[in-house]
């Protein structure tokens, strides 16, 4: 619009000399010609109603020229606002800096993807951005739809989308970076479930066919192992060892096979508070303080599922609180989904192990199976539900995001 605007004080400028050049020149073409006393009089009248009349369409040009200057102003502020309006519309983070990348603007979803609650521009990239987005800006590199685990201020990771671009003037002159990203943990989320169902679909596949091959061994040596015991060839804490151990492997196998056999879900009505309230009751070790904030929410479920899940996440929770603290447990009905978040004041999970905590036989405790997690994570997904955790020297918090189909 600077354009717009040159061209209209150009011509704002360019009538009234037009016209004053021209009222010149007509005076002073009369006043070579010799006139008589009356003509004189004649033509001074007819030079000052002429003077009029220009002065008359000069201001009549003004006018219709800051007519046009106003509509071109007007149609500034619209375009401008109606741009900034798509910006501030569309779900990505927009963030624009200039050549010594501090913050011009930013749209509302980039500070809410961010967690910025105040204004972001006027910062220097430094002050706003993390690792490696920081690296990124600093070099001034050109990024296309690229995917990075970034954690924000808070400590929370995020995955974002992320396509980054120099800022040209007019004349095709560098003047800062553009960067636009958007936040694909829900996605990722999704991704995750996609493939653990369809590994758990090759999983059932293959365990038939492990269970077949070990446990044809396992039962030609556990008739040795009965023939020993009825010879008693005095070997008897060794043939009690071997049947011991025949006994964990088979238990194994079994467990094996439950977590991996297919499972069709139930649909019948469950009331999640009181599920809740029950097995919090049952489970609650002494030395442990409960807070619960639990809203009403009758849903349609597989209810042995969903009491699988919240078990496993219960009892890991006091489990982690040795010395105690408080298991705080929120119930919120939003909508499709009903958000349960169980949260312990433990020791936390150690980073090098967060992504392995899901995986089938994968423990850390001396006695445990390793299934506890990985059914809380096969049961949520069967039932079209999401898992989600967050955890710290503070404690652990599990966040379940459970699809509400109402009850009744």
């Amino acid at each position: 619009m600077p354009e717009v605007s040159g061209n209209l004080l150009f011509l704002t400028v360019l009538f009234p000399v037009i016209f004053i050049i021209l009222g010149l020149i007509f005076i002073r073409m009369l006043r070579k010609a010799p006139k008589t006393t009356k003509e004189k009089r004649s033509e001074t009248a007819f030079i000052v109603e002429t003077f009029h009349e220009l002065v008359g369409k000069l201001k009549e040009k003004e006018r219709e020229l800051e007519v046009l200057r106003q509509k071109a102003e007007e149609r500034a502020v619209e375009i401008e606002s109606y741009s900034t309006n798509i910006i501030q519309s569309v779900p990505s983070g927009v963030v624009s800096l200039d050549d010594d990348l501090v913050v011009t603007f930013a749209n509302t979803p980039a500070s809410e993807i961010l967690r910025e609650k105040e204004p972001l521009a006027g910062k220097s990239y430094e002050e706003i951005f993390r690792e490696p987005l920081r690296s990124i800006l600093k070099k001034r590199e050109t990024v296309k739809r690229r995917e990075y685990l970034y954690e924000l201020r808070t400590g929370e990771k995020i995955w974002l989308g992320l396509t980054t671009s120099k800022l040209y003037n007019s004349s095709g002159e560098p003047i800062g970076m553009v960067m636009v990203f958007t936040d694909l943990t829900e996605l990722k989320a999704l991704e995750r479930q996609i493939q653990f169902r369809q590994w758990l679909t090759s999983l059932g596949e293959i365990s038939l066919g492990i269970a077949h091959e070990l446990r044809n061994p396992l039962a030609v040596i556990s008739g040795y192992v009965r023939i020993l015991e009825k010879k008693k060839a005095g070997f008897e804490e060794e043939i009690e060892a071997i049947s011991r151990e025949i006994k964990v492997m088979d238990r194994t196998i079994e467990n094996f096979l439950s977590f991996a056999r297919p499972v069709t879900p139930a649909n019948v009505d469950v009331d999640l508070r009181l599920l809740l309230e029950d097995l919090v009751r049952v489970e609650r070790p002494e030395g442990v303080d409960l807070d619960l904030k639990l809203d009403e929410c009758m849903i349609k479920s597989d209810e042995i599922l969903l009491r699988q899940a919240f078990t496993n996440l219960i009892k890991n929770a006091f489990e982690s609180m040795e010395e105690g603290g408080i298991l705080r447990i929120r119930l919120t009905c939003k909508g499709s989904r009903a958000i349960v978040e169980i949260e312990d004041a433990g020791r936390g999970i150690p980073e090098q192990i967060r992504d392995k905590i899901f995986l089938p036989f994968y423990t850390t405790k001396e006695k445990g199976t390793g299934l506890g997690l990985s059914i809380v994570q096969k049961n949520i997904t069967l039932i079209g539900g999401s898992l989600n955790f967050s955890s710290g020297p503070g404690g652990t918090r599990f966040v379940l995001e459970i699809p509400v189909e109402r009850s009744g």
